[in-house]
């Protein structure tokens, strides 16, 4: 068992399957832009990273379709994607034993914040949290500022004693980044080859591995 005080979680891929949502609000998007989506796997690659990378790398949108595309994405999430999920089996249990044992616990998502707070009240997390970052208003998106953002105000140093959990890159070179330790899980939508070749500290395949890991 590992002696983090303090653990960032990812939200989307980490504690909620949100994939139906997400799979959703992407597909109405690309129907609405009259854009052929080429197959499943054209969304499933955008289902992970921040919509903006997800447009610009995966479908080679310029500024301009990036921000009619991220518009439309969130017109339906707003309405009903954000519902369409559920918790991984197992988080609650753990993000309670972990508030049991005196953690603080905190989320850094890229969702504007006015979502997150919705997100975390319809799946019960508010209950565990000493605080979140979401991007705001929607400007930001990169998880080493939301990181970093998330422990200037809460007064955070850099130290291994802090761990950043997720299920993408962008999690665990934002932790690298801040000089936190970082743990991957591979249950998520990232690629979990791509997420070990990062070398975190640790990497785990499911939920139960990572109760083990923090809750003993």
């Amino acid at each position: 068992m590992t002696t983090y005080s303090h653990l960032i979680f990812d939200l989307d891929g980490t504690l909620i399957n949100s994939k139906t949502g997400l799979y959703n609000s992407l597909s109405y998007m690309l129907s609405e832009m009259q854009l052929d989506p080429k197959g499943a796997a054209c969304i499933d690659r955008m289902i992970g990273p921040p919509i903006q990378d997800g447009l610009k790398q995966v479908l080679g949108f310029n500024d301009r379709q990036v921000e009619s595309g991220v518009r439309l994405f969130r017109e339906y999430y707003s309405q009903k994607g954000l519902y369409e999920g559920e918790l991984y089996p197992g988080v609650a249990e753990l993000l309670e034993a972990l508030q049991a044992q005196g953690k603080k616990l905190f989320i850094a998502t890229s969702k504007k914040d006015c979502f997150v707070e919705t997100v975390l009240r319809e799946f019960e997390l508010d209950r565990y949290l000493t605080d979140f970052q979401g991007a705001g208003d929607g400007a930001l998106h990169t998880k080493a500022e939301l990181i970093t953002r998330l422990m200037d105000r809460n007064q955070l140093t850099a130290s291994k004693q802090i761990v950043m959990i997720g299920d993408t890159r962008y999690d665990i070179t934002g932790g690298k980044a801040n000089e936190i330790s970082t743990i991957g899980v591979g249950y998520g939508f990232g690629n979990s080859a791509e997420i070990r070749s990062l070398q975190p500290d640790y990497y785990v395949e499911d939920v139960d591995e990572l109760t083990e890991l923090l809750a003993g």
